[in-house]
This record gives structure tokens, sequence and C-alpha cells, in this order.
């Protein structure tokens, strides 16, 4: 006779839960296409109460709801790029590209979510054919330090499942690990004087006028990716008459992408951006702003020249 309250318990628990469950899927579909794809590109982030009060806000409250959903992941508010959405849609195309063939899209997989979570791993082992578990399946160990992230192909289907379960210590290890990163970044500017500067000046190409943007590549900032360093300038050039008013706009993004090795072999160089001019005869001012996207630091320049 016991049981019966206990039972009556586990029912009136289940029946929440089917009822919460239930409501929220009828919430989620009055959302409209971009509100619902917004709510599942975040699914690895949002938290339990920010999804129960978007799906709860009036429909003229949710465009507000996302701006500050990701303005407050902004790791450096002062910039205009928000560094953290960037870096996560940017894992998710990586994840895409990496994890493909499993069915899904790659951003879904179990090695899709913890490339997502926390980065491209320091290290990573592959073992197409091992004895796991006294059966032989193939299985990926990543290193994040010295604490591993098991996935193993239970059915030799090419489906890798996630069997590490305890991710609170990875979760430590990853907070830690940013703020030494964040240190060390800040102790290079403070030691090297890593300011964006570049020069801006006329010169003659194949009898031709052109602006040369000569950029010292340490002076670059760059940000690690796999196993390339990777960065892009943003180039915002006007030409102005002595009318001050503007004659020709030049706006261009240039990526650039370098090994390690390569980046010292340079570092007493410049990146340079050549421009052709082809103007009339007479006076004009060159307005250049220069913008290094990782980081978000910008460099303005004027040149007056006589063509």
């Amino acid at each position: 006779m016991r049981k019966i309250p206990a039972l009556r318990a586990l029912i009136v628990i289940f029946c929440l839960m089917l009822f919460a469950s239930c409501q929220s899927y009828q919430l989620k579909k009055k959302l409209n296409p971009d509100e619902q794809e917004f709510l599942s590109t975040v699914r690895f982030i949002i938290t339990k109460e920010e999804r129960k009060i978007f799906l709860r806000l009036p429909p003229s409250e949710r465009q507000a709801f996302i701006e500050e959903f990701w303005a407050k992941r902004d790791l450096n508010p002062e910039t205009e790029e928000n560094e953290y959405k960037e870096e996560y849609f940017s894992r998710i195309e990586d994840a895409n590209r990496l994890f493909r063939g499993e069915g899904t899209p790659g951003w879904l997989t179990d090695r899709g979510r913890i490339y997502i979570l926390f980065g491209p791993p320091f290290s990573r082992k592959i073992y197409p054919s091992d004895v796991y578990g006294a059966i032989i399946r193939a299985r990926e160990v990543w290193y994040y330090g010295n604490f591993p992230i098991i996935f193993v192909d239970r059915y030799n289907s090419g489906v890798y499942t996630l069997v590490t379960t305890n991710l609170a210590v990875l979760n430590e290890i990853n907070f830690a690990l940013r703020q030494v990163r964040e240190e060390q970044e800040e102790q290079i500017k403070k030691s090297t004087g890593l300011l964006l500067d570049f020069n801006l000046e006329l010169a003659e190409s194949a009898s031709i006028p052109v602006i040369l943007i000569k950029i010292p590549y340490q002076k670059i900032w760059f940000k690690e990716k796999e196993k390339a360093l990777e960065t892009t300038l943003n180039l915002d050039l006007k030409i102005l008459g002595t009318d001050k008013k503007m004659i020709l706009q030049h706006n261009e993004d240039y990526p650039i992408s370098l090994t390690e090795k390569s980046l010292r072999s340079k570092k007493d160089e410049d990146y340079v951006i050549e421009i052709p001019l082809i103007l009339a005869k007479g006076e004009y001012s060159i307005q250049a702003i220069l913008t290094n996207k990782v980081g978000g630091k910008k460099v303005y320049k004027e040149l007056n020249i006589k063509v």
C-alpha cells in the first residue's frame, strides 16, 4: 500500500514533463522560420532559462532578444565585430566540412558538437581498427591538454558516438586556457607594442600612378586556426577632390593565411596593397582606414597628392 503514493507521484511528474514538452512544442511552432533557425543554431549554448524566455516572448520582442543574446557573449564589446559570434559560426562551418558522412549535418554530430563547444583539439589520434571493449571498432581520441575525449564507431557504420561523459573537467580546462591566452595576448601587446600601423604613399608601376599601402607583418594581429595563422584586413579608401567631394571609393577585404614559420621569415617585411589610379590632372586627398578584423583595431591615414 505504501508504494501507491510513490507511484502516483511518478505519474504526476511524468504528466507534468509531458505537458511541458507539448507546451514547448506548441510555442516553437509559433516562431517564424528565422526565429526557428536561430533557436536551432544556438542549441549548444543557449541556457534553459533563455530558451524558455525566448519562446514566451511576443513576436515584436524576439529580434531584440536575439541581438542581446549575442551582445552579452561578445568577448570585446568595444569592437564592431562580435568575435564570439563569428567564431561560433566559423566552427559550425568547419564541423560541417570535417564531419560529414554520418547521415546528418556535421555540426549536429557528436564530434561536431565538441568541436563547436571547445574548438579543435590540441591533438587527435585516429584508430581505424582497434580493440575497444573486446570488439574491434574504429575510434578517435581528442586531447585537450591531458584530458581525452573518446569517440567510438559502435557499429562500424562511420557514425562516431561520444563515450566520454564527464565534460565538467573539460569546461574548467577550457576556461583556464582561455584566461591564459588572454593574459599572453595582453603581455604581447605590452612587450612588443603590437599596434596596427601602415604607410600610405604614392608610387608608379608600369608608368601608372598607384597608391601603396604597406603594413608591417609584425604589426598585424593573427589568430591560430588549425595549422595556420589567419586574419583579414579591410581597407576602406576614399579619394576626394579639392571641393571635398568623393571621386572614388575602394572597400575590400584582404585575407591573409600563413604558417608560423613563414610569418617569422617575414617579420621585417610588409604586406603590400597596390591600387592603380586613373585620375585627371589635379590635386586630391586620399583618406584610408585600415581595419584588422582580428582584434578590431583601426588606423586612419590621410595623404595629399598631385597627379
